[in-house]
């Protein structure tokens, strides 16, 4: 896709349009490091910092620094746009169908928080995650049920995905404490393997000169 820099991409004077020139559109997003500022304009990296320095009047450390900011905006925007895309595919794959507009507004709703029957936002990932997880289940509970087109099933699962999402979060934190644990196992045995190792190295060597400090430093290095 290609984007208008609000800085170094011309702008069209009414004699200009008129005489069938048109806006340039200089930034490549498949390929330029680009920013997009609070009021939705797009700029490329070096030319939002030219444009914060000449236009606002900062001095480099502190446009750099706004550029940062904006940046991880950006960058945010971007993975929540990929990780929508990946959903809606798969929801299409699994479905056989198009997308239809009320379904996606739900998920419009529920992803930014707004939908009244879930108390906050769910982001695209764990959405995606939750049906694959119950994709089986989810036609095998659809099976014997009648709906008059797959946006009405469509919507009915979507309903039965929501429902199991708090079932969902307690799942993931049961996983995530069994990970921690393993973690810390996993180190405790590391800090042993060190001891017996220091304790090996210092037994095979005279007793005298020996120094707890020496064990110590070995094993914390």
């Amino acid at each position: 896709m290609l984007l208008k820099c609000n800085f170094c991409d011309p702008v069209l004077t009414k004699e200009m349009r008129l005489n069938g020139l048109k806006n340039s559109k200089s930034i490549n997003t498949e390929t330029d490091q680009y920013v997009k500022d609070e009021k939705n304009k797009y700029y490329h990296v070096e030319c939002y910092v030219q444009h914060l320095m000449k236009r606002k009047k900062m001095g480099e450390m502190e446009a750099r620094d706004k550029l940062n900011v904006q940046l991880e905006k950006v960058q945010k925007e971007l993975k929540e746009m990929e990780d929508k895309d990946r959903f809606y595919k798969w929801i299409m794959n699994f479905y056989d169908t198009a997308l239809p507009a009320y379904f996606c507004t739900k998920i419009s709703e529920i992803i930014s928080g707004q939908y009244e029957k879930v108390n906050e936002p769910i982001p695209y990932t764990t959405l995606l995650d939750i049906y694959e997880m119950m994709a089986t289940f989810l036609n095998k509970n659809a099976f014997n049920k009648s709906f008059k087109n797959k946006g009405q099933r469509m919507n009915y699962d979507l309903a039965v995905v929501l429902g199991k999402y708090g079932d969902y979060k307690s799942y993931k934190e049961r996983m995530k404490n069994e990970q921690d644990k393993v973690e810390i196992t996993k180190e405790a045995l590391d800090d042993q393997n060190k001891i017996n190792h220091v304790l090996k190295k210092k037994n095979e060597q005279d007793d005298e000169g020996f120094n707890l400090s020496d064990v110590l430093e070995d094993i914390l290095l």
